[in-house]
């Protein structure tokens, strides 16, 4: 990636700019920005949903004077389809036609229909195969986002989804607590959440598993049982959430919400202990929307008895006057950030 690469981060209902780079271990930020509010530009292709996400697009960033730059975008892992899994250690051209071949078998679309890409994560010369990321998102989504960001003054070098961009920030900047077992990151997203199991040895991601239930299920509970509207269900899950020192009990209309989390949670780290044959799972993380729940950590680690916390990158940033306004909101930057690395 060219030094001047901004990372484009769109999201549902939120998209966040980040230029930052990796100083000696430490995260270098340049530029932090967001833009919330959007329209539903996943969710509608309309020319109206189209013109009224670019306008926003291009206020944040002609504000930011960042017009004729390179970027990378990053978008939602519930818009694609992911897949690590080992294959033959082919060249790229062979590899590509074998995944191709089999596509089928986690793609829910037409081959011909689906932008497809792969990233090898690990060469193992002594089993002789490779560890390979493979994204596939639909076609036309891709090619909206292209024009989007075309039209707004930018030009897209590549587009990847959180999956890729965070396993990149995590090989960068995560000291695991042990050389050996693993972590388990939460992508808490607006529409899903996804579980990636990061092995501590290789320092990289092995694993994930998406789930259509992100904030919006709690969001809609919220405003369901307490009869509030979407903007007082946001300050209520962010300032009580799980507390129980409040007079407004949101637990016990939250609770079914985080039972079905936890419920695919548990399968998932089942299945990874079977997979990778390690017991060891010594930390769960969470981060991108997980702060907008109060103590939501807390109640994993309570339901899963392994420690959790909110993923926090602060204690490995530079101090800088650019993440100043943005110290609370940084677990929501590292797929932005990630989009920035090499």
């Amino acid at each position: 990636m060219v030094d001047d690469l901004i990372c484009l981060n769109l999201e549902e209902n939120i998209l966040r700019v980040a230029k930052a780079s990796n100083a000696e271990g430490k995260i270098n930020i340049d530029i932090l920005a967001y833009q919330s509010d959007l329209p539903a530009f996943f969710e509608s292709d309309t020319q109206k949903v189209f013109n009224d996400e670019a306008l926003l697009l291009k206020k944040l960033i002609d504000n930011l004077k960042l017009r004729k730059k390179p970027v990378d975008i990053v978008i939602p892992d519930g818009f694609t389809y992911s897949q690590i899994l080992y294959m033959p250690r082919l060249k790229e051209k062979e590899l590509l036609s074998a995944i191709k071949y089999q596509a089928d078998q986690f793609i829910p679309m037409s081959i011909e229909d689906t932008s497809l890409d792969l990233e090898i994560l690990y060469e193992d010369k002594l089993a002789n195969n490779l560890l390979v990321l493979i994204v596939a998102a639909p076609q036309n989504l891709i090619e909206r986002i292209q024009r989007l960001a075309e039209q707004v003054g930018l030009f897209p070098e590549s587009i990847e989804n959180e999956l890729s961009a965070t396993g990149r920030f995590l090989a960068n900047f995560y000291n695991p607590p042990s050389p050996e077992g693993g972590s388990i990151f939460i992508n808490l997203g607006y529409s899903s959440t996804n579980f990636y199991f990061f092995d501590h040895k290789l320092k990289l991601f092995m694993d994930s598993h998406s789930f259509q239930a992100g904030l919006s299920v709690f969001l809609r509970e919220a405003q369901a049982d307490i009869n509030v509207d979407l903007a007082k269900a946001k300050d209520l899950l962010k300032r009580i959430g799980f507390s129980q020192d409040s007079s407004v009990d949101l637990i016990q209309i939250l609770q079914p919400a985080v039972d079905v989390l936890c419920s695919e949670l548990q399968k998932f780290i089942n299945s990874v202990r079977t997979k990778f044959q390690t017991s060891s799972i010594s930390r769960i993380y969470l981060f991108n929307l997980a702060n907008e729940i109060n103590l939501i950590d807390k109640t994993i680690e309570k339901s899963i008895s392994i420690p959790s916390a909110i993923f926090d990158p602060l204690p490995i940033t530079k101090k800088t006057s650019s993440i100043e306004p943005f110290i609370r909101d940084l677990p929501s930057f590292i797929p932005a950030i990630g989009g920035c690395l090499e």
